[in-house]
């Protein structure tokens, strides 16, 4: 079933359980008994004001500093956005000069919901109808669509005159439709008589639809939607190896749909990511440190915002404006302890067990002691390392492939674990060639 943003209901509607214990801030067992000054506290309040008793010189930064990089989160301002704007530039001449849809894919955490958030932003600063929906394990055509349908107004019906009660009433495409299930030629057929108006629907996440049916329906209605010449356009996004693991039947809509894989940002990219958190936060990340958060990260934006987020976290927590490598470090090692925390206990244990060739991890021998100048020719490493380990894991009965892409279960965890584990490793023996060399 599609996600779909709503607004947020009272707290009355959500009652405490029957055997909760709910205690008013201002209870009379609190007021007195000096826990302020006992406990860790909240910094900022829920609207996102300082806490008055607990202002300091860096306050201020550390609020900048939530905003500034947002690893949990899609970049939504796009002052925020960093590189793909090439990439963004293709999907708007797609949509706008060739009129094609779009099927937009790529590992998870490469970026794909941020890119396609910046679509949606463009597109409705030109009027566009933009409809973002996010897919479902249980997602099926008629529900989807006629969601997608009801954000479109019956006045753009060229049927329906603009004086008449219909269109004054506030209804929508979607009450052409009746209860029963809705098909992709009926979908087409109702949106193909927009007038005066452009649609732009983005179906996001879409790998996570299970239903062969509904996969089978969307590539219906994209071949049917070109074949009409509908002021109707998809955006398709999803984690996939290739465009058939989220599209099937694609012989029958090649013509109409463009395909897009977003790959790990270059250099480049990061240190603009980089950039636009410092001009927000008010932080100075140090040479040393973009160059080893540039290694560590391996172009992933997610990891990119993570070690950004708890460096510049650690240096607050210091009383420091400037960003260390010591600051990445103790944000890669947090960061470490958490995504190990996600990983299945079987396959931690399988993997802490592993010798350091197999997880990934660089020895002595291997060349090169800048985390910078090694970064490029690490990634294929790390691709190649990484299928090993996953391999190994299936052969163990560890871990059990899942369509439409393979490990995707797990292995959006185990990436970005053997990542850091090997740039640790390498930032150890950079730090101990230096020493010996002071020496």
């Amino acid at each position: 079933m599609p996600k779909r943003r709503t607004s947020a209901k009272p707290a009355k509607d959500f009652p405490p359980p029957a055997s909760a214990s709910v205690i008013p801030i201002g209870d009379a067992r609190h007021s007195s008994s000096g826990w302020r000054a006992k406990l860790p506290r909240f910094r900022t309040t829920a609207g996102d004001h300082l806490d008055q008793d607990q202002r300091d010189a860096f306050g201020r930064k550390r609020v900048r500093l939530r905003n500034a990089f947002t690893p949990s989160q899609p970049v939504v301002d796009p002052e925020m956005f960093a590189g793909r704007k090439g990439v963004l530039q293709n999907l708007i001449r797609s949509v706008e000069d060739e009129r094609l849809h779009i099927i937009v894919y790529g590992d998870r955490g490469v970026g794909k919901t941020s890119l396609l958030r910046m679509l949606a932003l463009t597109a409705r600063d030109a009027r566009y109808i933009v409809i973002y929906l996010s897919c479902g394990a249980q997602s099926e055509f008629s529900e989807t669509f006629k969601s997608a349908a009801a954000e479109i107004p019956l006045l753009y019906h060229s049927t329906i005159s603009p004086v008449s009660l219909n269109a004054q009433g506030g209804r929508t495409i979607a009450d052409l439709f009746g209860p029963e299930k809705l098909t992709p030629r009926q979908f087409a057929d109702a949106v193909a008589k927009l007038v005066g108006t452009r649609v732009l629907i983005i179906l996001d996440e879409f790998d996570r639809a299970e239903s062969r049916e509904f996969r089978r329906d969307v590539a219906e209605v994209l071949k049917t939607l070109s074949d009409m010449s509908a002021r109707v356009q998809l955006v398709i996004a999803g984690v996939a190896s290739d465009l058939a693991d989220l599209i099937e039947y694609i012989p029958s809509v090649r013509r109409a749909v463009r395909s897009l894989r977003v790959s790990a940002m270059a250099d480049e990219e990061v240190i603009e990511l980089v950039g636009n958190g410092e001009r927000t936060s008010g932080l100075k990340f140090d040479a040393e440190a973009t160059a080893f958060l540039i290694s560590a990260a391996n172009g992933s934006p997610y990891l990119s915002n993570l070690l950004c987020h708890g460096a510049g976290m650690a240096a607050l927590d210091d009383m420091r404006s400037n960003v260390t490598v010591e600051d990445v470090s103790t944000a890669l090692e947090n960061a470490l302890d958490d995504l190990r925390g996600r990983l299945p206990v079987a396959v931690a244990a399988r993997l802490d067990a592993e010798p350091e060739r197999m997880r990934g991890e660089p020895t002595d021998s291997e060349p090169g002691d800048s985390p910078r100048a090694k970064h490029g020719a690490s990634r294929g490493q790390d691709a190649k390392r990484l299928d090993n380990v996953l391999a190994k894991l299936e052969a163990e009965g560890l871990l059990e492939p899942s369509m439409p892409t393979r490990y995707a279960l797990v292995a959006d965890t185990v990436a970005p674990y053997l990542q850091l584990i090997t740039a640790r490793s390498r930032l150890r023996i950079a730090s101990a060639r230096r020493g010996a060399k002071a020496e």
